[in-house]
């Protein structure tokens, strides 16, 4: 019965520590590389800010941010181009993808700043697999790209659709807790100032 007990006891820590390292390897996964950096850009990576440098590898909850007259591009695991403008601040949230599997999922929090978002793999793969988070509402990006501006409650946040560089133009949905919008047509866009305030009207 003892010896019963210990193999428990064994195959219990050995599914554990399978656990933690599977845990460590997904946590290190890389989520996005610099390819463009101007000016004073940082990184906030578990409580510790370090500037940010061409080439750096970026991960699962990091937070940038950019300070005036400030820029960054990030290539994503995906292939999807993110630009962040001057004063921007921005989190890499989730940022899963399986090129085998044809399986992947994007959340970026985007608090300030101006920003251009050329989409990549995951966003053609269905609809509501790649998002934006603003103070004032949630971006659904499916197979297209955008540009837009978040700023703090109170003052106003733009999203506009735009063509991808080879022309292509899928949709952007807009949601808060008053409604939901669908951008499909270049040009279109969105400006709201309030998470309350209607995106339709």
């Amino acid at each position: 019965m003892r010896q019963k007990h210990l193999k428990n006891l064994l195959l219990i820590f050995v599914c554990l520590v399978t656990i933690n390292i599977q845990g460590s390897a997904v946590a290190s996964e890389v989520s996005a590389r610099v390819v463009g950096v101007e000016g004073v850009v940082s990184v906030i990576r578990e409580g510790n800010t370090t500037p940010v440098t061409r080439g750096e590898s970026l991960y699962k909850s990091d937070r940038i941010t950019t300070e005036e007259n400030a820029s960054i591009e990030l290539k994503l695991l995906d292939g999807s181009l993110i630009n962040l403008g001057e004063l921007a601040d921005m989190t890499i949230a989730d940022l899963v993808y399986d090129p085998i599997k044809k399986d992947g999922f994007t959340d970026l929090k985007i608090a300030t700043g101006a920003f251009r978002l050329i989409s990549g793999s995951i966003a053609k793969l269905g609809p509501d697999l790649m998002k934006l988070d603003t103070p004032v509402a949630t971006i659904g990006i499916r197979g297209t790209s955008l540009v837009g501006k978040a700023s703090e409650v109170g003052k106003q946040n733009h999203i506009i659709l735009v063509a991808d560089p080879n022309g292509t133009v899928g949709e952007v949905v807009v949601e808060n807790s008053a409604g939901v919008v669908t951008l499909s047509k270049i040009g279109e866009g969105v400006t709201l100032s309030n998470p309350t305030e209607n995106p339709t009207e």
